[in-house]
């Protein structure tokens, strides 16, 4: 289905795309753990779509208002498409509690509902939007529930090319995408930093105890992302982070430049 689309319309496989998701979506579509997987395939199909239409907001985006919105709407639809549909199916999940076929889909579920969350922030920040305290909210939720599970640290596969990841990964990859951005970072400074990001902070972990007086904390309570660590103590279910191995590969890359 997916191999059928012309591969110089990008658009059209993108219709069709959101049209399918949005019928999944619906109160009365069955749903069950094979859709859920085929639901999968077609994200990771979609990786290839994405960066298509990335390359093209970057490169045309400045030509025209009317070019910038459609491609950027194309973007944030297809991101929107595919977290409504999880969101939908993270409730069924937690209906068949009982169920191991259920179950055994949960952690590829959260990381992808994580991954689309951190799509949404970069797709955002090309207008310089900030999130909503909600969304903050959103974000800790799904951490919290698959640390509760004990799976954030889980192998997981989510695109087409076999690249493995974690939710956690993920999760920090969200996180830092937030506090690097300055505020003045176009689309294409975001995407290259989005890009490098992935491999920057791969040795990077979560800790219940800091390991340094200048780490970085994130409370999964909250409605914000990283902040910096206070000299009073901390409250709350909170999570410390060392960003010295980031700074320090940071560090390289300047004395390389």
């Amino acid at each position: 289905w997916l191999a059928s689309f012309p591969v110089a319309d990008p658009l059209a496989m993108h219709t069709e795309v959101i049209s399918e998701l949005g019928k999944m979506a619906e109160p009365v579509a069955k749903r069950s753990p094979q859709r859920l997987e085929a639901i999968f395939r077609v994200d990771a199909q979609c990786t290839s779509l994405r960066k298509n239409l990335t390359a093209q907001y970057i490169e045309h985006s400045s030509r025209s208002s009317r070019i910038e919105h459609q491609l950027w709407s194309a973007l944030f639809d297809l991101t929107q498409a595919f977290l409504v549909t999880y969101n939908t199916y993270a409730r069924e999940v937690t209906l068949h509690a009982q169920s191991a076929k259920w179950q055994l889909l949960l952690p590829e579920l959260i990381g992808r509902q994580i991954m689309h969350m951190g799509l949404d922030a970069k797709i955002r920040l090309y207008r310089y939007e900030q999130w909503i305290p909600a969304k903050w909210s959103e974000l800790h939720a799904h951490f919290t529930l698959a640390c509760s599970r004990q799976i954030e640290r889980q192998q997981l596969v989510v695109s087409a090319g076999g690249h493995a990841t974690t939710i956690e990964h993920e999760y920090l990859f969200t996180l830092l995408l937030h506090l690097m951005n300055a505020g003045n970072m176009t689309a294409r400074h975001l995407e290259w930093v989005a890009g490098e990001l992935d491999e920057w902070i791969a040795p990077l972990r979560l800790s219940v105890e800091p390991s340094s007086v200048t780490s970085f904390f994130v409370d999964l309570a909250s409605r914000e992302g990283l902040r910096r660590r206070l000299p009073q103590p901390l409250e709350g279910r909170v999570l410390f982070l060392d960003t010295r191995p980031l700074h320090a590969t940071l560090m390289q890359n300047v004395v390389m430049i």
